[in-house]
C-alpha cells in the first residue's frame, strides 16, 4: 500500500486552521453585529470599526509576518499567534463599551495574520509543486467548512446563551484544537520531515504542458516597479473591499424581515456551497488558467450582489446564497493562487505578505463604508450598487494583470 504523502496531513491541518480561526474571525463575524448592537445600543458603523481596527493592525503585520514566516522561526511564530488570537478573541466576551471592543480588536489583529491565511499559503506553497492549486483550494475551503458548520451553531448559541458565552465557546474551541495541531502536525517545509515537495521533478514538465503557459518568476523588489503588479494589487484590494459584504449579509437578511435563525441558515448555506466552490475554482485555475478562474469567480460574485437587492422575495434570497457561495471563493483562493500563478514562487512569502496588506485594507475600509451607507440611507441598496460597480472594475484589473503576466512569462521563456 502506497504511503500517504505527509503534505496531505499538512493540508488537513491548514483546513482546520482556516475553519476554526479564519471562519470565526471573518466568515461568521457578521452574526454578532445585530445581537451586540441591539444589546449595547451601538450604531452599526461604530461597532463595525472593531473589524476595521483589527484589519488595519493586520495591514501593518502582514508584510512582517510574510517575511518572518519564511524564516526558520515560522513554526514557533505560528503556535504563538494561534494561542494569542484564541485568547484575544475570547476577551471580546468581557467587553461592554466601544473602546473596550476596540482595544481587544488590536490584539486580535496583532495575532490573526500569523494564524491563518499567510502561514497556510506559505506552508502549502512549500509542500506542493504538483497539484498546488488543489492543495491550496482544499486548505482554503476550511473557511467555508468552518463557516457552514459554525454559523447555525453560533446562531443557536447566541439565541440560547447570549453573544458573550458564544465568544467564549469559540475561543476555547480554537485553543484546544488548533494549538496541539500546530505543535504536533504542521511543519514549515518537507525538509523538516526529510522529504521533498510533492511532485518535485515533475512540476516543471507539468507547468510547461499547462494551458496557463510558462511561469514568470520575479521578486517583490522587481514587481514594485511594474504597473502590472499594481493593477493586480488594485484588483486584490477590490476583491476584499467588495467581499466585505459578507459582514453585512446576515443583517441585511434580518432587515428584510427574516428571523435570526434564517439569517444564520442562509450564511451556513453560502458557506457550505463555498466548500466545493473553492475546489472548483482551484481546479479552473489549474486546468484552464488565470483568465477562466477570474471570470468564473468574479461573475458569480457580481450576480450575487445584484440578487441582494431583491432578497425580500424568498427565491431571490436563496439564489443570492447560491451565487455568493461560489462568488465568495475569490476572497481566499484568488489572491493566494494568482500571486504564485502570475509572479512565480521566487520570494512568494514576501510577495504574498505584501499583497495581504491590501487584502486587509480592502476589508478594513469596506465594512465601515457599507455600514455608513446603511446608517445614512437606512438601506443597503445604495451600498450594493457601489459594490457591483467596484466588482466590474476589479475584474478588468485582474484580467489585465493576468494577460500581461502571461506575456512577460512568454518573453522570459523565449529569452532563456
Amino acid at each position: 500500500m502506497k504511503k500517504i504523502f505527509y503534505g496531505w496531513y499538512i493540508v488537513i491541518a491548514c483546513l482546520l486552521l482556516m475553519g476554526l480561526c479564519y471562519a470565526p474571525l471573518v466568515s461568521c463575524a457578521s452574526l454578532f453585529i445585530k445581537p451586540i448592537t441591539d444589546d449595547l445600543g451601538f450604531s452599526r458603523s461604530a461597532y463595525t470599526l472593531v473589524s476595521t481596527i483589527s484589519t488595519l493592525i493586520g495591514i501593518v503585520m502582514a508584510p512582517i509576518m510574510g517575511k518572518y514566516m519564511s524564516t526558520k522561526h515560522m513554526h514557533k511564530i505560528l503556535i504563538l499567534c494561534v494561542a494569542g488570537v484564541s485568547i484575544s478573541y475570547g476577551m471580546y466576551s468581557t467587553a461592554s463599551t466601544l473602546p473596550g471592543f476596540y482595544i481587544r480588536s488590536v490584539f486580535v489583529g496583532l495575532f490573526a495574520m500569523g494564524a491563518s491565511m499567510i502561514p497556510v499559503s506559505i506552508v502549502i506553497t512549500n509542500w506542493f509543486q504538483k497539484q498546488r492549486g488543489l492543495a491550496m483550494s482544499i486548505a482554503m475551503a476550511g473557511s467555508g467548512v468552518g463557516g457552514a458548520i459554525l454559523s447555525p451553531l453560533i446562531g443557536t448559541w447566541i439565541t440560547n446563551y447570549g453573544w458573550r458565552k458564544t465568544y467564549m465557546i469559540l475561543a476555547v474551541l480554537m485553543f484546544v484544537v488548533l494549538v496541539p495541531i500546530c505543535v504536533l502536525i504542521v511543519r514549515q517545509t518537507p525538509a523538516d520531515k526529510g522529504l521533498e515537495p510533492y511532485g518535485a521533478g515533475e512540476a516543471a514538465a507539468a507547468k510547461k504542458a499547462a494551458s496557463s503557459g510558462p511561469e514568470w518568476n520575479v521578486t517583490l523588489k522587481e514587481l514594485k516597479t511594474m504597473p502590472v503588479f499594481w493593477a493586480f494589487v488594485a484588483g486584490i484590494l477590490l476583491i476584499s473591499l467588495t467581499g466585505s459584504i459578507i459582514s453585512h449579509i446576515p443583517s441585511a437578511v434580518m432587515d428584510a424581515g427574516y428571523a435570526t435563525t434564517t439569517a444564520a441558515s442562509i450564511a451556513s448555506m453560502y458557506l457550505a456551497i463555498a466548500v466545493p466552490g473553492k475546489l472548483l475554482l482551484g481546479h479552473i485555475f489549474d486546468k484552464y488558467g488565470a483568465k477562466a478562474g477570474i471570470l468564473f469567480g468574479n461573475v458569480a460574485f457580481l450576480l450575487s450582489v445584484i440578487a441582494l437587492m431583491f432578497i425580500q422575495a424568498p427565491p431571490m434570497l436563496y439564489l443570492m446564497a447560491v451565487l455568493f457561495g461560489f462568488g465568495t471563493c475569490i476572497g481566499t483562493i484568488t489572491p493566494s493562487v494568482l500571486t504564485s500563478k502570475l509572479f512565480g514562487v521566487k520570494g512568494y512569502g514576501e510577495t504574498y505578505g505584501f499583497v495581504t496588506m491590501f487584502t486587509n485594507a480592502g476589508f478594513a475600509f469596506g465594512v465601515p463604508i457599507i455600514a455608513s451607507v446603511y446608517d445614512l440611507t437606512g438601506s443597503y441598496n445604495i451600498a450594493w450598487i457601489i459594490v457591483a460597480v467596484a466588482a466590474v472594475i476589479m475584474t478588468i484589473a485582474l484580467l489585465y494583470s493576468a494577460a500581461e503576466s502571461k506575456k512577460r512569462a512568454a518573453e522570459a521563456a523565449k529569452a532563456a
